[in-house]
């Protein structure tokens, strides 16, 4: 179980920072306050996106447990996804005035991160019905 968590921290880490790199690249010329709001974005869907897998890493030992994990990834999803929009409510839909691209670029993220879960956690599950 050990040497998984440290399979999962380390694609986590390499996934995000590169995607970060490349996403900071493309963007030309943004906006001073944009950087650290994207370090920001990312750095909650790493923490978030990792302690889920591995949590579910550990949930998926317990049998009795095991059947309602679907349920539980769904509402956590859900949970993620609140807490994310009121952490960046201001920049994604208050009165912060940023351009539309940049708030597209805000949920990149998002993306990247919600398929490493969905890899990760369906790949536990699937390797626990087998």
């Amino acid at each position: 179980m050990l040497k998984n968590i440290l399979l999962y921290s380390v694609v986590f880490t390499a996934v995000g920072a590169t995607s970060y790199f490349l996403q900071n690249l493309a963007l030309l010329d943004p906006p001073s306050y944009f950087g650290p709001l994207l370090i920001k974005a990312y750095t909650f869907h790493f923490l978030f996106s990792l302690a889920l897998v591995i949590i579910f890493l550990i949930a998926s030992k317990n049998n009795s447990f095991f059947e309602q994990l679907g349920f539980v990834y769904m509402g956590a999803l859900i949970f993620k996804i609140t807490i994310f929009a009121a952490l960046f409510f201001p920049y994604l839909l208050g009165e912060l005035v940023m351009p539309q691209i940049y708030r597209g670029a805000m949920f990149i993220p998002v993306i990247i991160f919600l398929f490493l879960e969905v890899f990760f956690i369906s790949k536990i599950m699937r390797k626990k019905r087998l």
